[in-house]
């Protein structure tokens, strides 16, 4: 009987350990994917080249930003157009962008359509 106390009062102590950390992982998570940052300063800022494809996928764009240094990270990259109002509104072109834009500003940009067409 003390045994099977003592178990049960283990298991609900790892299952409240590990809701604790699940949550503060999820937690983290959606604070980068929501809470926007910029790689650089505007002082800072470099200018990129990128050229993409009319429809190219969420996947291959976070991808390309992330080669390219304008994200700090390919997976939060994709959650973000995943998220956004530009999804699947991206125009195919080449595009000056520079990495003291935000994700937000730089799908913008990639969602018009007076880029220097290739």
């Amino acid at each position: 009987m003390l045994i099977s106390v003592s178990l049960n009062v283990l298991i609900i102590v790892l299952g409240i350990y590990l809701i604790f950390f699940m949550g503060s992982k999820a937690y983290s998570f959606g604070e980068k994917v929501f809470n926007e940052q910029s790689v650089d300063s505007q002082d800072n800022a470099r200018t990129v080249e990128v050229t993409i494809t009319t429809g190219i996928q969420a996947k291959k764009l976070a991808g390309m930003l992330y080669d390219k240094g304008l994200v700090q990270d390919k997976t939060i990259a994709y959650f973000q157009i995943q998220f956004s109002d530009y999804k699947d509104k991206f125009v195919g072109g080449t595009y000056e962008l520079n990495t003291g834009m935000t994700p937000t500003e730089i799908m913008q940009v990639l969602a018009q359509s007076d880029s220097e067409e290739e």
